[in-house]
């Protein structure tokens, strides 16, 4: 999720330093450039051969810029939500990519077993986080609902990814 993680840094950043670029992430056009990642990833959800880190890349972005716009309405700009969460959703997206996804070729038949098990038995199925991480952006009053919600988007992106390759098996 290279872009998510590009966004993210750049708004821990600018928010941190209080530079004046951030100006372009309070932007209306940053919210409607969300609306168009989280449009474009539910059409490639439709499409079965576009890979699953690009839908999750592009919707964890359009959220994270819908977010950050639509958040700064009602909390001060020097909020340190504004740049300990997106340092955050760095951090948590780095490390389940270094450990879980560059490793998956390294699952043995049990442990892909238990993911499908997973997959398949705990109803942990994408458009539920979609929607849950949607709806999040508007509960304004409780600001760790888009954290927790990224981390489930997070935990289903690592099991999806983990999963790709044996699809078809």
């Amino acid at each position: 999720m290279p872009l998510f993680i590009i966004v993210n840094l750049s708004l821990s950043i600018l928010a941190q330093s209080q530079h004046d670029f951030q100006v372009f992430f309070k932007l209306a056009e940053s919210a409607y450039i969300g609306l168009f990642f989280i449009a474009v990833a539910g059409l490639a959800s439709v499409i079965k051969k576009i890979p699953v880190g690009f839908k999750f890349d592009l919707f964890a972005t359009g959220t994270v810029l819908i977010w950050f716009y639509r958040w700064h309405n009602y909390y001060r700009d020097d909020a340190p939500m504004f740049y300990l969460f997106p340092f955050f959703f760095v951090i948590l997206t780095a490390i389940s990519s270094l450990v879980f996804v560059n490793r998956r070729h390294r699952f043995d038949q049990e442990t892909i077993q238990a993911l499908h098990y997973y997959s398949d038995h705990l109803k942990f199925y994408n458009i539920f986080i979609f929607a849950a991480v949607i709806a999040s952006l508007f509960l304004t009053n409780h600001f760790i609902a888009y954290p927790v919600t990224i981390v489930l988007l997070m935990l289903r992106f690592v099991l999806s990814s983990c999963l790709e390759p044996y699809k078809h098996r």
